[in-house]
């Protein structure tokens, strides 16, 4: 799991790649604020998203120090998530996820807690990267 601005979201290992912490960006032109840059992983440049300026510009995550990019995905279809702090490792648990936005509500795909019970959103990442290309298409 990671905190992504004030919400803490749960993303799958099936999905989740690599972590890496010295993130170094390159801008993308007349992008939205929430698409943050390319970044060059292994030979291949991806996208990197702040999910929580996405949900709230108020929440944006700067990349520097304290700050980490997950890299998630699969073939073509590969991207990364920059958060703050370190991933918590988190266990799926029967129940609804906790309060999200409605924009992300509809990616959450069940429940999560950590070591202290604080509850974190399972969301269906795939599914995210589909809804932020498509509205990318649109830009």
């Amino acid at each position: 799991g990671v905190l992504c601005g004030p919400w803490a979201l749960a993303f799958p290992f099936s999905w989740a790649r690599n972590l890496i912490e010295d993130i170094e960006l390159s801008d993308v032109p007349h992008a939205p604020a929430w698409l943050l840059g390319a970044a060059n992983v292994d030979g291949a440049v991806i996208p990197v998203f702040d999910l929580a300026r996405w949900l709230d510009p108020a929440q944006a995550t700067e990349p520097g120090p304290g700050s980490h990019m997950l890299v998630g995905g699969e073939g073509d279809r590969v991207a990364g998530l920059i958060f703050r702090g370190l991933p918590t490792l988190v266990k799926t648990v029967a129940g609804v996820p906790p309060s999200l936005p409605p924009a992300l509500a509809e990616f959450a795909r069940g429940a999560a807690i950590d070591p202290t019970g604080r509850p974190w959103a399972v969301i269906d990442a795939p599914a995210l990267l589909e809804a932020w290309a498509a509205e990318l298409s649109l830009a």
